[in-house]
């Protein structure tokens, strides 16, 4: 059986410089005792994240070239050191996810590796430690199982009783898992939808009560209620022209101690600069506004769960499988398409 010791190389999808991407080896970290190895077997592109750090739009402050993007990963836990905690062993399935460091390139955040080293150097234990996959799950699952973690943090925050109207602005894999756990959450919810892309509107015609494009949204979300409009908004578009603008959408309120006033969670990555619209238009609104950023613990115990459970959906999300060793090709793709791909994964066999 192999040590934790003899892992040194790996493979990894790195993104030499901005539109440049090779499969090529990189050096890991040496693992401290604590560390877990584990091996990749499917991995994905975020099409927010790792997009945004493909077309050179991440700040330099949170990553340098060359590094190795992605954190959407699932795989096996090939060793385990010898002070590791305990919680796993050598044939375990897991998701697995970020590595925020390697020996010789940037992480970025870091999961497009064959191999991870992961322990108290290379992982945030807080909240990011792997999880098992259920038995009656694909690997796939727990790679489309990460960014709904992401999601659930961010509705946590929130108060979501009673039969309230929310707004999600994007279709996404943020903005998609966000409408089904508000609906597994609190099933009288009236959850809206907010998308520019038809392909991505008719999938989360799926999930949700109402769907709409920006340019009918306001009209959509009055008549849907009776000219109240949104209780909350939850905006995962990922685009930083969108959260200045989303007061129109949203109720007034706050104005007496028993009328709650409307809410705003920023969930998306925006690597530009947020425009506020006017601000007499934000103070009239007497709103609040949140924000979110990763997961939290326990969230990938639940996702995985609720999917096992057959309460949250992945069969009905159109992912698109291609071979590691086509990576270069695949963001060429994907930069290609835009919006009408929904989600590429990797498959680190071929």
């Amino acid at each position: 059986m192999s040590t934790i010791y003899d892992y040194k190389k790996t493979r990894a999808v790195v993104i030499e410089r901005p539109y440049e991407v090779r499969l090529r080896e990189i050096t890991l970290t040496e693992p401290k005792k604590d560390a877990y190895i584990a091996r990749t077997y499917y991995s994905s592109i975020s099409s927010g994240t790792d997009m945004k750090t493909y077309k050179g739009l991440q700040h330099p402050e949170q990553c340098y070239y060359p590094l190795v993007p992605g954190y959407e990963t699932a795989g096996e836990v090939v060793a385990a050191g010898e002070e590791s905690d305990g919680s796993l062993k050598p044939g375990d399935r897991v998701m697995i996810n970020e590595c925020r460091k390697y020996g010789d390139v940037c992480a970025a955040w870091g999961g497009g590796s064959e191999y991870t080293v992961k322990d108290s150097d290379t992982t945030n234990d807080t909240f990011d430690y792997m999880v098992k996959i259920p038995e009656n799950l694909s690997y796939i699952d727990g790679v489309l199982a990460y960014l709904p973690c992401v999601a659930l943090k961010g509705i946590r925050m929130l108060n979501l009783e009673g039969r309230q109207t929310i707004v999600v602005s994007g279709a996404g894999m943020v903005g998609i898992s966000a409408m089904q756990i508000l609906k597994i959450v609190n099933p009288n919810l009236r959850v809206i939808a907010i998308e520019p892309n038809k392909f991505r509107r008719d999938i989360a015609k799926k999930y949700v009560d109402i769907v709409t494009d920006p340019f009918e949204a306001e009209l959509v979300i009055r008549k849907a209620t009776g000219g109240a409009m949104a209780d909350q908004i939850i905006e995962c578009s990922g685009n930083a022209e969108v959260p200045g603008i989303l007061h129109k959408y949203l109720k007034d309120g706050g104005w007496g101690t028993d009328d709650a006033p409307g809410h705003i969670h920023w969930q998306g990555d925006y690597p530009e600069k947020i425009i506020m619209d006017s601000y007499h238009r934000w103070f009239t609104k007497n709103c609040t506004i949140s924000m979110s950023c990763a997961l939290a613990p326990g969230c990938k115990e639940q996702i995985l769960a609720w999917i096992s459970e057959g309460k949250f959906d992945t069969n009905g999300l159109p992912v698109e499988i291609w071979p590691v060793s086509k990576c270069a090709e695949a963001f060429e793709y994907k930069m290609a398409k835009g919006e009408d791909v929904f989600k590429i994964i990797f498959d680190w066999s071929k």
